[in-house]
């Protein structure tokens, strides 16, 4: 029964339930804990309920890890094409990889969570849909983002953040960024994908504070991405931040020139949502 528990730990943890979500009313939450941990059995009929709740089939619980494995690969790759293509705006080819994520059998709660953030992410890059979100879909997408933390889905939680920072006031945002940098102080223990993701974060949350005018809020940010490890990973987001500090300290011919950098190296698109952005603080 330990073999149960132990998949319903890492099924909790693929949808970024709490203990207390998980159990869903069925049993206790001190009982469901021990189920996890081994130490009780859980009965077939509350076994099933639990997958029910969650939208679950017995066959996606017990899923063939080779497939589930190899899943996990391809979403990778897709992932990594998604967040290139999202932050240049190629709005086609974001379309195509969401439907390439949909085609994935079976369709597991990890599976689920990856086209959910991409799609979020998809219908909300633009500034302008941003501005035009209800609160309701605002409240839905913060309680997205604050899931409990799980191994599996932190990567994709702050890549989600990351791209939504937008839809928090300015000073929600500060609090939220220096929580983040107070949690993930420790380079070594952190792997380069989770780093990539923390440095997009910070970069994207150092822009808002420019168009909000609150430049004050940019330093510990730039900070943080600065201490960040010279892996070359990390290249154009620590790049950025260069640019980014020379201009909140007024550097604005230094800042400049690394955007000249940028625009021969090929980042003509972003230079130029930059430009309309920053320079006209």
């Amino acid at each position: 029964m330990n073999y149960i528990g132990k998949k319903l730990k890492s099924l909790r943890q693929e949808l970024g339930l709490t203990q207390t979500e998980m159990a869903a009313g069925v049993i206790s939450v001190s009982f469901y804990s021990k189920v996890e941990r081994g130490l009780n059995d859980i009965g077939v009929n509350d076994f099933l309920e639990i997958l029910q709740k969650h939208n679950i089939s017995v066959k996606e619980f017990f899923g063939n890890y080779k497939t589930k494995e190899y899943n996990k690969e391809k979403i990778v790759i897709l992932i990594h094409k998604f967040i290139n293509m999202a932050y240049n705006g190629n709005t086609f080819q974001i379309k195509e990889i969401i439907n390439e994520l949909e085609k994935i059998n079976p369709q597991t709660p990890f599976i689920k969570f990856t086209i959910l953030a991409t799609r979020l992410i998809a219908d909300t890059h633009d500034e302008k849909t941003l501005d035009n979100l209800s609160d309701n879909q605002k409240k839905e997408i913060k309680k997205i983002i604050f899931q409990k933390d799980s191994d599996e889905n932190e990567y994709y939680r702050i890549i989600l953040m990351a791209n939504l920072i937008q839809i928090y006031s300015i000073d929600n945002a500060a609090f939220f960024i220096n929580n983040m940098i107070r949690k993930y102080q420790n380079f070594n223990k952190i792997d380069k994908k989770t780093l990539l993701a923390l440095s997009i974060l910070m970069i994207n949350y150092v822009d808002w504070c420019i168009k909000k005018d609150r430049k004050e809020l940019c330093y510990e940010a730039l900070s943080y991405l600065k201490k960040m490890p010279n892996h070359i990973e990390l290249a154009f987001t620590k790049i950025l931040g260069n640019y980014y500090n020379d201009l909140c300290k007024g550097k604005r011919i230094a800042a400049k020139s690394i955007l000249e950098v940028l625009t021969d190296a090929g980042y003509e698109v972003n230079v130029t949502r930059m430009v309309n952005n920053d320079f006209q603080i």
